[in-house]
This record gives C-alpha cells, sequence and structure tokens, in this order.
C-alpha cells in the first residue's frame, strides 16, 4: 500500500510539473504581431521602429505603415518616429496593434534653443525669445526681418530704405557701441556668423533670441550685442511637396507734395527768390502764362513707378527609415518703385539627418544664394543727396527731353537742382552687385553613454560680393566706371561635449563644455576709372583718362574655451552659470585673452504639471552677466598710413606715406555687463501666457576712434574710453482668445521700452561731433554725441520763424532783414548750434492675430514705434537752402512771408540743419493683413490641398510725418555708426504699399 502510495504521488508529481511547463510555455509562446503605424492626421509612417523593450529585437514599418514582429504576451513594443512622441504598449492577447503617433510636442513647442543645446522652455532662466514658423506662415514674407519684426519683445527690426534687396537693421535691447557693429549674432544650425538678408523665411522653423548676458554669455565676445539661433526645417514623416508662388505689386504710399504740380506759382517764387538776392527774374510773364496753361514735369513721377515682384517657393520634406530631409529652392524677382532698380535671388537649401545608430546621429546642411541687385540705389548720390532728393528739387520748367529727344542734362534756366538730370542717370547706369554666397554645416552627436554625448558642428562659409558699376553721373558729364570684389571666407569647428543625470529623481545636472575655433579672412580689390573716353559701358573702362587701385585684407581668429553648468532641483528651481574664455587676434599679446561669466535662476511658483486652476505657471527669474566686444579693424592696435604725393624743393610729386592713426598695444575688451529680472505667467490651462522683463545694460571701455591733435600729428588713436547705459522693459502676452473646432484666433502683442544714454566720453567733453554732413556744401554736422543724452542726437540751429517788419532794425543789426530765417542765437550774435531732436525710438511694438474659421485665415499684423524725431533733410532741399538746390519746391512757400502777409516761411535761403525740419516720426502701420482660403484633399489633384490667398502690406500709416516714411532714413557711405545718426532723411528709397495674391499647393 505504502509503495503504491509512493507511486501515485510520483506520477501526480510528473503530472503536475508538466501542466506547469506546457503553461509556461504557453505564457511565454512568441506570436505573431502585426499592425500599422500612422500619424496625426492617418498618413501611413514609413520607416517607424518597433521594439521589444528591453531587448535589440526589432522591425521598422514598410512604406505603408505595416509591420510584423514575433512577440509574447508580456512584452512591451515601443513604437518610435524621429519628430513623434515615443508610445509604449503592452502585447497582452492583442495580434493586431494599429498605433497613431503624435508630433513630438516637447519639441515642437517646449525646447527652446538655447545655443550648444536645448533646455525646456519651463526651465529657462535667461530672458529668451521665441519666434516659431507658426506666428508667419499666414503673411507672404521675402525677408526674415518681416519674419521677426515686433514679434520678439526687446528686439527692434526697421528697414532702412524700401529698395529692392536693402540691407536688415536687428537691434536687441538697445545700442551698446559708439564706433563699433551693434548687429546681434546670427547663428543658423549651430553656425556663427549668419546673414538674415540671405535666408528663406519658408526654410525657418524657429527663430530664439538671448537678449540678456546671462544667455548670450556662452557666445562670448560675439554676443555682445544678443544673439539670434536659427533652426531651419527638417523633415518628418511620409515625404511631402509644398509650392508657394505669390505676386506683388508695389506703389509708393504717397506722393510728396511740391511745386512741381503747379508750375505757374514755382516760377513766380523763383522770380522772387531771384530778386530777393538782386539778380534779374528767371521767368517771364508769358512763360509763366504757358506753364499755367501747360504745365511742367514732375521729376518725383518720371522716376517712380509701379513695381511687380514674383516669389516662388518649392520645399520637400519628409523621412524614410533613419533619414530624414527637407530640401527647398526660392526665386524671388524683385521690381523697385524707383526706375531700373531690381533685385533677383536663388536660394537652395539641403538639409539631410541620419539616425546612423541607436547612439550615433549626423547630419549635414549645404546652403546656396545669389541675389543680384540692379542699379544698387544706396550707391548713387552725394553731398547734394540721393536721386530721390535730386528728383524732388530739379527744375519743373524743364522737360526730360529736349526738342530732338535727347537728355536735357542740366536744368535750361540754371535753377533748382543744379545735378544732372536724375531720369537720365538712373536710365544710363549700369550697376550690377552680385552676392553669391555657399556654406555647409556638418552636425553630429555620438551618446558615449546614456548620460554623455559628444557633438561636433564643422561649418563653413563662401561669401563673393562683387560690385560692376557704369554710371554717367561724374561731374564732368562723362561716364566712369567702377569695380571691386570682396571675397569672404570663414570655417569653425565646435567640440561641444555633454553630461547629464538625474540624482533621485529630484537633482537634475546637466554640464556642457565647449572648445571652438573659427577663423574669417576679408579680401577686396578695388579699381576705379574716370572720365572714360568712350561713353559705351563698363567694358570700355581702359579707354578712361584716369585710374585708381586700392586693395585691403581683414583677417580674424578667435580660440574659446565654455564650461556652463545647469541644475534643476525638484523640477522648479533652475540655476545656470556659465563661463566664457575667448582669445582673439585682434589684441596684442598680453591683452588678447578675455573672461566672460553669468549667473541666472529661475523658480516655478507654480509649475506647469501641476493643476493648479486659473493660474498654470508662475516663473520668476533673474540674471547677471558680462559679454565683450572686439569692435575694431583686425589692426586696430597698429599705426596706419595713408599715402599721398608731394612736391620737394619744388620737383615733381613724389609718392610718400603718412601716419592716419597711431598706434595702442594696451588696447582691449569693450565690455556689456547686464542685469535682468523677469516673471513668465501662463493662465486659464495655458491658453494665455504674459512674460516681464526688466534690464540694466552698461557698456564700459567703449572703443572708440580719439582724435589727436595736430601739434602732435593728427589723426586719431583707438582707446578704451567712454560708457554707454541702456535700461528698458521687455512685455510678451499672447492668449488663444477662441479654441473649438471650427474656429480659432490667437493674438500675440510684443513690446519694448528702452532708455539709451551716454554716460562717458573720453577727454572730460561734455559732447563729441558726429560725422553725419549736412548736404548742401554747409559743411555742417548734423549729429552729435552728448553726454547724459541717447545717442542719435541730432544737431543744428533753433528756428523762430522769420524776423517781421516790425523787427527790421534787431534783424539788421545780424545782417538780415524781415522775412529771412530767424534762429536762436547766443550771447555774441552769432546763431546757437546745439542738439534739436534725437532718432531713437524709445518704444517699439507688434500686435499678431491669427484667425481661422473652418477652411479660412486670416491673419493681420499691426506695429508701432514711438519716442523718436526725423531729421526731415529731404523737406530742408525742398525748400530751399543752399549748395544745389536753391530754389523752393515746397508747396507752402505759396505762402511764404511777404510784407502783406508776414507769415514764418522763410522768402530768402535758409539753413538746412535747423529745427524748422525736425518732425516727430512715431507711428503705427498695418504691415500686413492677408486672407487665404484652403481646399482640402482635392482628388483630382492627387489629394493635395490648395491654399488661394490675398492682402496688403504696409497698408496703412498713421504719423504726423510728412515725408514718405519715418522709418526709413539715408545718409552717404563712411560717415560712422549708423546707430549714432539714426533718423536722418536725406531721400531714402520710399517703403512701397503692395498688395499680394499668391497660391499654397501642397502633396
Amino acid at each position: 500500500m505504502k509503495q503504491h502510495f509512493k507511486q501515485l504521488l510520483r506520477k501526480g508529481c510528473l503530472l503536475a510539473l508538466f501542466l506547469t511547463t506546457v503553461g509556461m510555455q504557453g505564457l511565454y509562446a512568441q506570436q505573431a504581431v502585426t499592425g500599422n503605424v500612422t500619424d496625426g492626421d492617418g498618413v501611413p509612417v514609413p520607416g517607424a521602429n518597433i521594439v521589444i523593450k528591453g531587448s535589440t529585437t526589432g522591425t521598422q514599418s514598410d512604406f505603408d505603415g505595416n509591420y510584423t514582429i514575433e512577440a509574447s504576451s508580456e512584452d512591451v513594443l515601443v513604437f518610435s518616429y524621429i519628430g513623434y512622441a515615443t508610445k509604449n504598449i503592452t502585447v497582452g492577447n492583442q495580434t493586431s496593434i494599429n498605433v497613431q503617433l503624435a508630433e513630438d510636442a516637447s519639441q515642437l513647442e517646449e525646447v527652446v534653443v538655447i545655443g550648444y543645446g536645448t533646455t525646456k522652455k519651463k526651465d529657462v532662466t535667461g530672458a529668451v525669445s521665441r519666434v516659431t514658423a507658426e506666428s508667419f506662415e499666414n503673411q507672404p514674407l521675402t525677408r526674415v526681418d518681416e519674419a521677426l519684426q515686433g514679434r520678439a519683445a526687446g528686439v527692434t527690426v526697421a528697414r532702412a530704405n524700401g529698395a529692392p534687396g536693402a540691407g536688415i537693421k536687428v537691434r536687441i535691447r538697445g545700442v551698446n557701441s559708439i564706433t563699433g557693429n551693434n548687429d546681434p549674432l546670427v547663428v543658423i544650425d549651430g553656425v556663427l556668423g549668419g546673414d538674415l538678408s540671405t535666408l528663406n523665411p519658408n526654410d525657418i522653423a524657429s527663430m530664439d533670441v538671448l537678449k540678456d548676458a546671462s544667455a548670450t554669455a556662452i557666445y562670448g565676445v560675439r554676443g555682445s550685442n544678443g544673439v539670434i539661433l536659427i533652426s531651419t526645417k527638417k523633415g518628418t514623416g511620409k515625404g511631402k511637396i509644398n509650392v508657394d508662388f505669390f505676386t506683388t505689386v508695389s506703389q509708393v504710399q504717397n506722393y510728396l507734395p511740391t511745386l512741381a504740380d503747379n508750375v505757374g506759382e514755382f516760377a513766380r517764387i523763383e522770380n522772387l527768390r531771384k530778386l530777393s538776392i538782386g539778380q534779374n527774374p528767371t521767368f517771364t510773364d508769358g512763360e509763366i502764362a504757358a506753364l499755367d496753361s501747360n504745365g511742367g514735369t514732375n521729376y518725383q513721377d518720371e522716376i517712380l513707378r509701379t513695381g511687380f515682384s514674383q516669389n516662388l517657393q518649392i520645399s520637400t520634406s519628409g523621412s524614410e527609415g533613419k533619414i530624414r530631409y527637407f530640401l527647398s529652392g526660392n526665386y524671388r524677382n524683385e521690381e523697385g518703385i524707383v526706375i531700373n532698380t531690381d533685385f533677383q535671388q536663388l536660394n537652395l537649401r539641403s538639409n539631410i539627418e541620419a539616425q546612423v545608430t541607436d547612439r550615433f546621429k549626423v547630419g549635414l546642411n549645404i546652403f546656396g544664394s545669389r541675389g543680384e541687385k540692379k542699379n544698387n540705389f544706396e550707391s548713387f548720390g552725394n553731398g547734394q543727396g540721393s536721386l530721390i532728393a535730386k528728383a524732388l528739387t530739379w527744375d519743373p520748367s524743364t522737360p526730360v527731353y529736349d526738342a530732338n529727344g535727347e537728355y536735357n542734362r542740366r536744368s535750361t534756366r540754371g535753377i533748382g537742382s543744379l545735378n544732372l538730370n536724375p531720369v537720365l542717370t538712373l536710365n544710363e547706369t549700369q550697376a550690377s552687385d552680385v552676392d553669391e554666397r555657399l556654406s555647409a554645416t556638418l552636425n553630429t552627436n555620438y551618446k558615449i553613454t546614456d548620460n554623455f554625448s559628444y557633438s561636433l558642428v564643422a561649418g563653413t562659409q563662401v561669401n563673393n560680393y562683387n560690385v560692376q558699376r557704369y554710371t554717367v553721373e561724374g561731374d564732368n558729364d562723362t561716364p566712369d566706371a567702377n569695380f571691386s570684389t570682396n571675397k569672404f571666407t570663414s570655417y569653425q569647428m565646435s567640440n561641444i561635449f555633454t553630461w547629464q543625470n538625474l540624482y533621485n529623481d529630484k537633482h537634475d545636472l546637466k554640464i556642457t563644455g565647449v572648445h571652438e575655433y573659427s577663423n574669417q579672412k576679408n579680401e577686396r580689390n578695388t579699381y576705379n576709372a574716370d572720365n572714360l573716353l568712350l561713353p559705351n559701358g563698363f567694358y570700355f573702362a581702359e579707354t578712361a583718362a584716369g585710374f585708381s587701385i586700392s586693395n585691403n585684407l581683414v583677417p580674424r581668429e578667435i580660440l574659446s574655451f565654455m564650461l556652463r553648468a545647469e541644475y534643476i532641483l525638484a523640477n522648479n528651481l533652475s540655476i545656470t552659470a556659465t563661463g566664457r574664455y575667448d582669445g582673439t587676434s585682434v589684441f596684442r599679446t598680453g591683452k588678447k585673452w578675455g573672461f566672460f561669466p553669468s549667473f541666472a535662476a529661475g523658480y516655478n511658483v507654480i509649475n506647469p504639471s501641476d493643476d493648479s486652476g486659473f493660474v498654470s505657471s508662475l516663473k520668476l527669474r533673474a540674471g547677471w552677466g558680462q559679454v565683450g566686444s572686439q569692435a575694431i579693424d583686425p589692426f586696430g592696435t597698429y599705426a596706419n598710413l595713408g599715402n599721398n604725393s608731394y612736391a620737394y624743393e619744388g620737383g615733381s610729386p613724389s609718392p610718400g606715406t603718412f601716419i592716419t592713426s597711431f598706434a595702442n598695444e594696451f588696447l582691449s575688451w569693450e565690455t556689456t555687463s547686464q542685469t535682468n529680472v523677469g516673471i513668465d505667467f501662463g493662465f486659464n490651462d495655458s491658453r494665455g501666457n504674459f512674460s516681464l522683463d526688466g534690464y540694466k545694460k552698461t557698456t564700459s571701455d567703449l572703443l572708440l576712434s580719439v582724435p589727436v591733435s595736430g601739434t602732435n600729428g593728427g589723426g586719431n588713436v583707438n582707446q578704451n574710453i567712454g560708457a554707454v547705459e541702456n535700461v528698458g522693459i521687455d512685455i510678451a502676452l499672447g492668449y488663444d482668445i477662441i479654441q473649438n473646432d471650427n474656429f480659432n484666433w490667437n493674438a500675440n502683442l510684443a513690446m519694448s521700452f528702452v532708455k539709451n544714454e551716454v554716460t562717458e566720453l573720453y577727454g572730460g567733453l561734455d559732447q563729441i561731433d558726429g560725422e553725419v554732413q549736412v548736404p548742401g556744401g554747409q559743411a555742417r554736422v548734423a549729429n552729435i554725441i552728448q553726454l547724459g543724452e541717447p545717442l542719435g542726437q541730432f544737431q543744428g540751429a533753433t528756428f523762430l520763424g522769420t524776423w517781421k517788419s516790425s523787427e527790421a532794425t534787431a534783424a539788421d543789426a545780424v545782417g538780415k532783414k524781415p522775412g529771412d530765417a530767424k534762429y536762436l542765437r547766443d550771447a555774441d550774435g552769432e546763431i546757437a548750434f546745439g542738439a534739436i531732436g534725437n532718432g531713437m525710438p524709445t518704444l517699439t511694438w507688434g500686435f499678431n492675430n491669427t484667425i481661422s474659421y473652418k477652411n479660412f485665415d486670416f491673419n493681420f499684423f499691426i506695429n508701432g514705434s514711438h519716442g523718436f524725431d526725423v531729421y526731415n533733410l529731404t523737406q530742408a532741399q525742398i525748400t530751399g537752402g543752399a549748395g544745389d538746390s536753391r530754389s523752393f519746391l515746397a508747396s507752402d512757400q505759396i505762402n511764404q512771408w511777404t510784407p502783406s502777409n508776414e507769415t514764418d516761411i522763410p522768402a530768402t535761403v535758409q539753413l538746412y540743419n535747423s529745427s524748422r525740419y525736425i518732425e516727430k516720426g512715431d507711428f503705427i502701420r498695418l504691415s500686413n493683413l492677408t486672407v487665404g482660403y484652403t481646399l482640402k484633399d482635392l482628388d483630382w489633384l492627387g489629394g493635395a490641398n490648395v491654399k488661394i490667398y490675398g492682402g496688403g502690406q504696409n497698408l496703412f500709416l498713421i504719423t504726423d510725418f510728412t515725408g514718405y516714411d519715418p522709418e526709413s532714413s539715408s545718409r552717404r557711405a563712411n560717415e560712422g555708426n549708423a546707430d549714432v545718426a539714426p533718423g536722418i532723411n536725406v531721400g531714402a528709397y520710399p517703403i512701397p504699399r503692395t498688395f499680394t495674391l499668391g497660391v499654397k499647393v501642397g502633396f
């Protein structure tokens, strides 16, 4: 019996073991799991990775998004794809699993580029503004400044003029340097030294603007004027093709009223002017009657026209397996509103990125651009102003052509502007400015461990800027030719090491180390051919009576080391500390190296991850940092020589050299220190956001060119003397006013206030002269730099109206008579010249609105600028000053002073530079209004979406300024830093109003 029991027990155990084994085999049995992977729109995602979590077993989806994988019921499948949020799904008893991947919101919205890396928006400690493509995608753009303007608090963007291909002026939190360049550093995909004017706005995914020193210190000497980090687009998902074509019609917003519209009155007033200076009248009564009947020639009408432009942009993007791509091309053909001025540009971009292994990623970006300006407006003009100024002051009684159909080269009566006929100058000039650029960037990243990675950014740029000009504007009415070639080459290598670890789910520490070397070289060669004997074009330059040749070399090297530590405590407290050590070839031994530190902290009083009701986030920030500037020429610490010829002992002239500037081996860095405090506030479940930043920025040891007295040899010497301070507030407010399935309305307001002040000058001076000369041969300076005042001070006389008949004795005492202009005078009876206005805005803002209703979308963008003046020297020339434009052409001259009508409009020649021509520049502009309608999923077009849109740009302008546009300015070349003389207008190219019609097609 006992033996039988043992046998039964043995058989029972064996049976139990068998059943358990079978059960375990069933539990871990592999089964085929199939399914489909799609994106948020239900479009198949080819090349998605499907991996069993914790193993190397995996597969990829095919072209239609389908996949098959062997997995057990307890396995977890990890679905991932570049640009999409990773999704984990337990298999269980499922044999078919379909997955829809959502775009990675952390990549698209919450992650901010901070230089040499990224961080979550909630962890940002410095003052950073972000502009994404979504904010300007409904606005037809040809220039990056149009995308940036008014959308980032603390960033001022202005168009110097409306010429085709005109430059872009961007300033971040005011102006630092008096003699140096105040342009911000532009970093495109990690490569320093980008150019906004050549970039295609449609290539931009986002722009992150680093504004305070705690954020910009990572770029050291490069970051003194702020940093704009641009990330270009990368492809995701199924391949897509986008085509955008729009055409524009451009016109001047308003013509300036002049006596060219009433030539008879012009002739009468010209006769009075001649009589007042003791000369015979110019016009007879019969000639005046004929002008009253037949009119004359308005040269403003002759040189302005309606311009037609086209813009074509094509891009394709997507991903195949582990490769993502974005390819684009842009052709822009812009016809200027001034005759014979045009601009053409072609851009090509290729962004390729490959996830070679789970740990190694590599990307290659190549960008090429060719732009050509025809008759670059900035190259025209001399001491008498631009061609706009010359057209406004040209004799309207002289027609463009004579009886034989030939140009009237000068006024037939020797009145008005004595310059060459502006229509002739524009039509007969052949000028071509060609800008060719090629850049390549290699980005690699290798994860050495899960916590430690290495990135390499290697970039190179080649830029050839060639200028070829043939002009008939020579002083002797004979053609001149000019050619110059500017070759700029640079390369950069950045080695970036990043280590990050999370301790106890509470302490997040990230350390970034950078070693960087950059080298750039600019070579220029120029020749000028004066007075061509054969007026048949540029290629007859060898027939010129005189030649001059010049060349220049500008090399520069920078070696840098940077260390940044980021610490986050309990997902609330964020601390960032940075130190950068820069060495430059510009300064001498012992002064080459500079150290630039920064520190910033932020605390989330209310964390975005917490459910706290109406207030969704609240963060306090504070930071301090220093950055440097090397804003001098590479040989600025050495003595420079000029050349001239001198006849010694009455013999033939012999060539020689003389010192133009003296050496200063102790010259060192210009340093900017900045303190920033800020608050970020999110509300109503993150539908609204508000940011407020206050800052104080002081630039000391300014690199100034100081004059040397004649007794010590004359010339100048560069010194570290002077200081400038900027204090300001940045405000940003955004809100999704309406959010539902059919109707959405998003509004964003960006506002910046800044007060600039010169706090120190050299030699104990309280002011120094600027370099902008008033036109008309009066040899007076239009701008000054004053201690205790903002940069941008205008200089001139204070206009007090006219001398009246009752003041005849007082007027005679200073050599004047009733009807003459009256100015404020000093104790010695001399006209008192001083500050009469300022061209630096104190408040700028932009208000952007995007509205969508079903298939309709609507965008309008309004911006404004306040607290500045314009020195309207164009109006001074029209009014009749001196030099070559003495005739009166201002329409209000009809009401000039007479013994029986004693107005404050002088009847005689007056000063150009006086407060009479200072005008308030404040303006509000409707920069864009666009309406679009999208036709979706068109079967006859392969399921494509087609958007048809139309609108206008610069549609209205609210301002008291009497010229074309208060934002535009102009001055001659080589007249100093533009930021020291903003708001001076001597015939700037008008900023046009444009109307746009376009179509977008997405396949």
